[in-house]
């Protein structure tokens, strides 16, 4: 009170509190001096603004720990604990992964320019590699892209999932039934990833096969079931891959849907990424699938992989909810041949389709360029045909799969559920796929017969020098 009245103030409390930290207050600055000077990257699938980044995936704390007290004096050494709480408390930083998928283009830059000794040359790889980037980047400003009429589509397929999926070691050695699963995103890459918004168009391969027809047929029947109230244009972003998205096939539906939509859809685009740089939303739902699947050790049938995907998108299957059209003959019925086309059709990363004064047809132009528009819309289908005209014919789901693969299938279902495994209720969708083993048995008999009088009917000489 005596001290109150002095000073006109309350004696400091100085019981209890942080009486340490300061006496360390050179170490601290020490360790943060040494983490600051390590090299660090964003990850390699950064999207968006991201304050996380990692450190090279060989090290660790411990090993960070051992490298500083190496590094400094022994007034400076610290111990473990003080060196991990001073990492975690006051930087945001992890330690990645070796990279599995990089762009072979950047790679190539980066070996090159580290061995590079002529300057000259060394210049021109630095432009180029940042050329090569900013064009990566300016892909990615259209997914990223959001205006309230623009309509958003991307689309991918995920790696083939394996029937059955089971931890027996012989299943490394057995071709499997392949199931498909090729889903479409709605939206940005900053719309949040939901149900609502999320298509997979799923199959096995003893319905249909993974090719052109399939995705066409899928991305028909996704833009015809889309709300499209105020959308003037409709953008589709998928990966540059030959056999499914650039196609004539894909170009041909668009031609058909965009003639048939509603006049205030005007234009709609198909963008490929640069090779190497094509990360989409659909790749963020298959890493979240495979992280489901890897906790499952056995998946005997279709309807339990349909069972996984639908906790994060709508399953379609492709022959019951989606019809499959054979568009690849109907293309090469109506449009002409790529080699007749007035732009370069491999070399293209944008494709823009808008109505032609004439009804019912779709002109189409081709871009190079991600933000320079260097073409012209003309006319690509052959005299006398319009694009309203394409009219596919249903393909119908067969249910077969090649000999060889039913009779690895049969081998692997008896090693792992033994010889009455077409008992087993969760296994019906195997039993109408894999011909009777009599039939088999009979027919590797026939083989070996052929097989044997063929060598009987060599010459003696022959015969003796092949044993020696």
């Amino acid at each position: 009170m005596s001290e109150y009245f002095k000073a006109g103030a309350l004696l400091k409390e100085k019981r209890g509190g942080d009486h340490v930290s300061h006496k360390h207050a050179h170490k601290k600055k020490a360790i943060m001096d040494f983490i600051s000077k390590l090299n660090c990257e964003e990850p390699h699938y950064c999207r968006g603004k991201t304050k996380r980044y990692y450190l090279p995936a060989e090290l660790s704390i411990n090993k960070l720990w051992l490298m500083y007290n190496n590094s400094q004096t022994d007034n400076l050494k610290v111990k473990k604990s003080y060196f991990r709480n001073t990492f975690n408390q006051n930087y945001n930083l992890g330690f990645g992964s070796p990279r599995t998928d990089v762009c072979s283009t950047c790679l190539q830059f980066s070996e090159k320019i580290k061995i590079e000794k002529d300057n000259n040359v060394r210049n021109k790889l630095l432009i180029n590699q940042r050329i090569h980037k900013l064009k990566a980047n300016a892909f990615f400003g259209y997914v990223k892209e959001e205006q309230s009429d623009l309509l958003t589509l991307s689309f991918d397929c995920q790696k083939n999932l394996c029937l059955p999926k089971t931890p027996d070691q012989s299943a490394y050695y057995s071709r499997q039934v392949n199931l498909f699963n090729f889903t479409i995103v709605q939206g940005s890459s900053k719309s949040k990833l939901e149900p609502s918004n999320v298509f997979a168009y799923c199959w096995v391969e003893n319905s249909f096969p993974k090719a052109s027809n399939q995705i066409a047929s899928a991305l028909y029947h996704r833009l015809q079931n889309t709300e499209l109230d105020g959308i003037k244009t409709v953008r589709l972003i998928a990966d540059g891959c030959a056999g499914q998205n650039k196609n004539t096939t894909v170009l041909a539906m668009c031609t058909k849907w965009l003639a048939e939509a509603p006049r205030h859809v005007k234009t709609l685009e198909i963008i490929f990424p640069i090779v190497g740089h094509s990360f989409i939303p659909p790749d963020r739902v298959f890493a979240q699938l495979e992280k489901e699947i890897r906790k499952r050790e056995i998946i005997a049938n279709p309807d339990e992989y349909y069972n996984i995907i639908k906790d994060f998108g709508q399953v379609i299957t492709l022959g019951e909810s989606c019809k499959v059209f054979n568009w690849k003959d109907e293309a090469a019925r109506v449009m002409k041949p790529v080699g007749r086309w007035h732009f370069q059709f491999k070399n293209a990363k944008r494709y823009i389709l808008k109505r032609s004064k004439k009804e019912g047809n779709v002109l189409i132009k081709g871009n190079i360029h991600y933000k320079h528009d260097d073409g012209v819309f003309k006319n690509v289908n052959l005299p006398g045909r319009l694009s309203i005209n394409l009219q596919p014919a249903e393909i119908s789901p067969t249910n077969k799969i090649s000999e060889s693969k039913a009779s690895d299938v049969r081998k692997l279902l008896i090693n792992h559920y033994g010889d009455n495994w077409h008992t087993i209720e969760r296994l019906n969708f195997f039993v109408p796929l894999i011909s009777d083993p009599s039939d088999e048995m009979q027919m590797m008999t026939t083989q070996n017969t052929e097989t044997i009088e063929d060598v009987m009917c060599e010459p003696q000489e022959e015969i003796t020098s092949m044993l020696i």
